[in-house]
């Protein structure tokens, strides 16, 4: 009797330290797939960064551009392109402190080159009649196509397209 109890004792001896050895493994992988989960959320919450910091660089270029339209010289004179900044000579926004692991690269903006000119002159809206004006006055609307292009520090590009609206005063000889 003692024999056979010695017997099943020697086989249960290696079973405690495999189940010891494969719970080890298991945790090892569930580690690993853990560590693989947090780097590719990383890679895509930097992948989102980078759009973003485009996106931001292009509504600065819009801003911008919409300022330029605020200059009635500029909305007077429909026939003429607006100059705004090319690709070779592009507006960097930001402040460097920022953007240093960039190389000191910061995002920066300019006028789509798909679309020359970048700012343009569409037409002359409805216009609107009323406010503070003398009889015989009105407003016109004219209307601009503005097409620019955001890049962030690492090359993300971002494009965006508005149409503003700018109005101006009009009279029976003209606008001004």
């Amino acid at each position: 009797m003692e024999r056979r109890e010695h017997a099943a004792r020697r086989r249960e001896q290696g079973s405690a330290l495999f189940l010891a050895v494969m719970m080890l493994v298991l945790m090892g992988f569930l580690g690993l797939a853990a560590l693989d989960r947090v780097t590719r959320d990383e890679q895509v919450a930097g992948f989102q960064n980078r759009a973003r910091t485009a996106f931001y660089a292009a509504e600065a270029a819009v801003a911008e551009a919409r300022s330029l339209l605020a200059n009635s010289a500029i909305v007077s004179d429909r026939s003429s392109a607006v100059n705004f900044h090319p690709e070779a000579a592009p507006q960097q926004v930001g402040d460097a402190a920022l953007y240093d692991r960039e190389g000191g690269n910061l995002p920066r903006y300019y006028g789509d080159p798909a679309f020359n000119p970048s700012i343009k002159y569409l037409k002359d809206g409805p216009g609107l009649q009323g406010g503070n004006l003398q009889p015989g006055q009105g407003l016109v609307e004219t209307l601009w196509q503005i097409n620019v292009v955001g890049v962030s520090p690492d090359g993300s590009r971002s494009r965006i397209e508005v149409v503003a609206v700018r109005p101006m005063a009009s009279t029976a000889t003209g606008y001004h």
